[in-house]
C-alpha cells in the first residue's frame, strides 16, 4: 500500500513537471513574440525617425505609444484589465527581471584605448563622490520639503462630500443589518496608523502589480502571495496566472507559474529533490544549450554567435539563481549583517562582468585571435533597427552588420523601455494622482539639473569632454543611458561603469539608510483589508515616503527599485515612477539639439558631434 503511495506521488510529480515544461515552452514562446513586435515598433519609429537624425528616440517613442495604446483601449475594452493581467503581465515582468543581461555588454567590450590613465580614474572616482553626495541629499530633502507642502493642501471637496453621504448611507444600511440580534452595531475594524512599510495600498502596488499578484486592487483586493518581480533578484519562473489571496498575505509564499498546483508529496527526501530540481533547471537547460546547440554550430560552421550567446545566458542565469538562492538560505543567518553585503556583492550584473570578461579573454587566448576582433565580433554596438534598415533603405549610410550576441542583449533594453508603457499603464492610478503628478515634475527638473550640473562638476574636476559628458547620465538605467550618452558624444565605457556602480553602493547602504529613515524592511504586511477600507486610506503615504522613493529611483535606478520591490518597502512604486521619468528626461535633455549643444559646450566641445559617433 505504501509503496503504492510513493508511486502515485512521483507519478504526479512526473505530470507536473510534464505540464509545466509544456506551460514553459508556451511561456518562451509568447515572450519572443513579445519581443519582436516590441523591435517592429522600434524598427518603425526608427525609420520615420531616420531623416531628422532622431532615431536614437525610437524606443522611448515606442514606451510612449504603448503606455497610451493600452490606456485608450482600456476606456474602450473594460475587460482589457483583466485579460492583460491574465495573459501578458507577467510574461512583461519576465522581460523586465532580464533587462540586467544587456547591462554588462559595454563593460564586458572595453577595448585598451578605452581605458583611462591612473589621473583619469581618479578624477572620474572624485566626481563620482561628488555627484552622488550633492544628488541624493538635494533630491531627497527638495522633494521631502515640497511634497510635505504639497500633500497639506486640501483636496477638492465635491467628491469627497460624495462619498461622505455615500459613507453615510452604507454606514445606515450597515448598523440596520447588524441590529438584528444585538443592540450596539459592529464597529468597524480600526487600522493602527499607516506606518512607512506595513500596509499594502494600491500606491504600494503599482495598481495590485509587481510586488501583489495579478489582480487589481478593485479585482481581488490584497493578494500578496506572488513573488517578487525583481530586475536582478530574478526567478526565471513566471508568476501564476490566478493566485489565490493568501488571507495573511504571507510573503514568502512566492510561487510561480504553476506552483499553486504543485503535487502534495510526503516524502521529505523527494520533497527535497523537486525543490532542488525546480531551482536548478535553468541552470542544467543552459548548459545543455551550450553543449547540445552552442559549441556544435560554433565547430561546424565557424560562427561564435550562438556559442557565446549560450554562455552569457549561463553565466546571467548562474549569477541571479547563486544570488537569490544564497539570500533565501540559512548561510550565516546569525550574522544578517554580513550576509547582506555578500549577498549585494554577488550583484547578477558584476559576476556577469567578471564571467564574461574572462571568457572572452580566455576565448581570444585559446583561439590565437586578436582580444579587439574577438570582442568586436561579440558586440559591435549595432541593433535590429540598424540591420534592418540597412537593408531596406537606399541612402544608409551604415556599413558594418553584424550582430553578436553582446548586440542581442542590449537589444533586450531597447525591448525593455518598450515594455516600460505596460509597466507606466499599471501604476496610471498613480500618475493621475497628486502625488504622482508632482513625482513626475519633479523628476523632470531633477533631471535638467542632474544632465547640466554632473557635466560641469566632471569638467571642475579635470576630466576631458567625453567623460564628463558620460556623468550626464550618470544614474540613468543602461536601457536610457545608451541613447543619453551616444547623442551627446560620451564615453559609454565610463557611463556602464557610473551606472553598475551607483546601483552596487546603493544597495550596499539601502539597508543602513532605510533603517535610521523608519523604514523597517524586515516587516511583513499581514493586515488584509478591503476595498472600502482601501478607498477610505488611499492618501496615506506620507512626504517621508514619496521623498525616499524619489532618491532611490533617481540615484539608484534599476536596481534600487528592486532593492525595494524584494523588502516590499512602501517607496517601491514612486520609485520605480521617478526613475522612469528621470530617465526619459534625462534623454530628452540630451537629444533635442539645442540642449545637446548647450552640453558640448560645457564639455569644452564647441562644435556639432553627431548622435553615436
Amino acid at each position: 500500500m505504501f509503496r503504492r503511495g510513493t508511486e502515485e506521488n512521483s507519478t504526479d510529480r512526473w505530470e507536473h513537471c510534464t505540464r509545466l515544461i509544456r506551460q514553459r515552452m508556451r511561456d518562451i514562446f509568447w515572450v519572443g513574440v513579445i519581443y519582436l513586435a516590441s523591435e517592429l515598433l522600434i524598427w518603425g519609429l526608427y525609420m520615420g525617425l531616420f531623416k531628422p537624425r532622431l532615431e536614437f528616440l525610437s524606443s522611448i517613442i515606442g514606451m510612449v505609444v504603448v503606455f497610451c495604446f493600452m490606456v485608450a483601449i482600456s476606456y474602450l475594452c473594460p475587460g482589457l484589465e483583466g485579460f492583460y493581467h491574465r495573459h501578458i503581465k507577467y510574461k512583461v515582468d519576465f522581460i523586465n527581471s532580464n533587462l540586467g543581461i544587456g547591462f554588462p555588454v559595454p563593460i564586458i567590450t572595453i577595448r585598451e584605448q578605452n581605458l583611462l590613465g591612473g589621473k583619469g580614474i581618479g578624477r572620474v572616482i572624485g566626481n563620482f563622490l561628488n555627484t552622488n553626495v550633492i544628488f541624493w541629499i538635494l533630491v531627497f530633502l527638495l522633494s521631502w520639503g515640497i511634497l510635505a507642502g504639497i500633500l497639506r493642501i486640501p483636496t477638492l471637496s465635491l467628491r469627497q462630500s460624495e462619498k461622505n453621504s455615500e459613507a453615510d448611507v452604507d454606514t445606515e444600511v450597515d448598523q440596520s443589518w447588524h441590529s438584528s440580534g444585538q443592540n450596539t452595531p459592529v464597529p468597524r475594524i480600526q487600522m493602527p496608523p499607516a506606518t512607512l512599510s506595513r500596509r499594502p495600498s494600491e500606491s504600494t502596488t503599482l495598481n495590485g502589480t509587481t510586488i501583489n499578484g495579478y489582480h487589481t486592487d478593485k479585482e481581488a483586493g490584497l493578494g500578496l502571495d506572488s513573488r517578487t518581480v525583481s530586475a536582478y533578484f530574478t526567478d526565471s519562473d513566471c508568476q501564476t496566472p490566478i493566485p489565490p489571496p493568501s488571507p495573511l498575505g504571507h510573503y514568502h509564499d512566492r510561487v510561480s507559474l504553476s506552483s499553486s498546483q504543485r503535487p502534495q508529496v510526503s516524502s521529505g527526501e523527494g520533497t527535497q529533490r523537486y525543490s532542488w530540481a525546480r531551482e536548478c533547471y535553468p541552470i542544467i537547460l543552459s548548459i545543455l544549450l551550450l553543449v547540445v546547440v552552442g559549441i556544435p554550430v560554433s565547430y561546424t560552421l565557424g560562427d561564435d554567435r550562438i556559442l557565446d550567446g549560450c554562455m552569457l545566458w549561463f553565466t546571467w542565469i548562474s549569477s541571479t539563481r547563486l544570488q537569490r538562492n544564497f539570500g533565501r538560505s540559512d548561510i550565516l543567518a546569525s550574522a544578517q549583517g554580513f550576509k547582506t553585503t555578500i549577498t549585494t556583492l554577488l550583484n547578477p550584473v558584476l559576476l556577469t562582468i567578471l564571467g564574461m570578461t574572462a571568457y572572452t579573454r580566455a576565448k581570444a587566448a585559446a583561439t590565437d585571435t586578436a582580444i579587439s576582433e574577438t570582442l568586436a565580433k561579440f558586440a559591435c554596438g549595432n541593433t535590429l533597427s540598424y540591420i534592418w534598415s540597412s537593408k531596406v533603405l537606399e541612402d544608409w549610410y551604415g556599413q558594418i552588420e553584424w550582430f553578436g550576441a553582446g548586440d542581442a542583449a542590449t537589444s533586450i533594453l531597447e525591448v525593455g523601455i518598450v515594455v516600460w508603457g505596460f509597466k507606466l499603464y499599471e501604476c496610471r492610478q498613480q500618475i493621475w494622482s497628486r502625488a504622482g503628478a508632482a513625482v513626475v515634475i519633479l523628476s523632470a527638473g531633477f533631471a535638467a539639473l542632474n544632465v547640466f550640473v554632473s557635466v560641469l562638476l566632471g569638467r571642475a574636476v579635470g576630466l576631458g569632454p567625453p567623460e564628463s559628458l558620460a556623468f550626464a547620465a550618470r544614474s540613468t538605467t543602461l536601457a536610457l543611458a545608451r541613447p543619453a550618452t551616444g547623442s551627446i558624444g560620451g564615453n559609454y565605457v565610463v557611463n556602464a561603469a557610473l551606472v553598475v556602480s551607483n546601483g552596487i553602493l546603493g544597495q550596499l547602504m539601502y539597508p543602513f539608510l532605510l533603517r535610521k529613515l523608519g523604514f523597517d524592511a524586515t516587516e511583513e504586511s499581514d493586515i488584509d483589508v478591503n476595498e472600502e477600507e482601501e478607498e477610505e486610506e488611499r492618501p496615506r503615504d506620507d512626504a517621508l515616503t514619496i521623498g525616499v522613493g524619489m532618491a532611490i529611483g533617481i540615484n539608484g535606478a534599476a536596481m534600487g527599485v528592486a532593492y525595494l520591490y524584494e523588502r516590499r518597502i512602501r517607496a517601491a512604486p514612486y520609485a520605480a515612477l521617478s526613475m522612469t521619468v528621470f530617465g526619459v528626461f534625462t534623454v530628452v535633455f540630451t537629444a533635442i539639439r539645442p540642449f545637446g549643444d548647450t552640453l558640448r559646450a560645457l564639455a569644452g566641445i564647441h562644435h556639432g558631434v553627431p548622435p553615436y559617433e
